[in-house]
């Protein structure tokens, strides 16, 4: 399975060089936001990671993926990421979003507009791990 947009949130499946969709869900308060904003794109980033640890995560302690999506303003062309949680099992739906991720921005050029763009996701016991260019040319990670 693979996330192929997150509004709507669609899994297709990929064989044989072929992709199909399986499932598509509407996170209502995604769905709002687009409609209220319509120059906020909705888009997804990086691998979904499942979790399955109950102890570790009192807000949903039951099964889960854990992504990244961004939202693009495309009229000041500046992002904002979250981390989006989402059924483990099918359909799939995508069942919280998280505040806007912290992390810190650098300028590709000087005097440039500073910006950061999140492309990893990693968790390892109770850590979770994003990684994320700042200015196309800083790595960094928000642990």
């Amino acid at each position: 399975y693979f996330v192929y947009t997150p509004v709507p949130h669609v899994i297709v499946s990929a064989e044989e060089g072929e992709s199909k969709m399986l499932y598509s869900t509407t996170f209502h308060p995604l769905h709002a936001l687009t409609q209220k904003w319509p120059q906020v794109e909705i888009r997804g980033s990086a691998q979904a990671i499942l979790v399955d640890a109950p102890n570790s995560t009192r807000n949903l302690p039951r099964p889960h993926y854990l992504a990244l999506l961004h939202l693009f303003d495309t009229s000041t062309k500046r992002y904002a990421h979250h981390a989006y949680r989402f059924q483990h099992e099918p359909p799939f739906m995508i069942l919280q979003v998280s505040s806007q991720l912290p992390l810190s921005e650098a300028a590709a050029t000087p005097n440039g507009v500073a910006f950061a763009f999140a492309s990893g996701l990693a968790v390892k016991g109770n850590t979770v791990l994003v990684t994320y260019g700042a200015g196309d040319r800083e790595a960094r990670a928000l642990v």
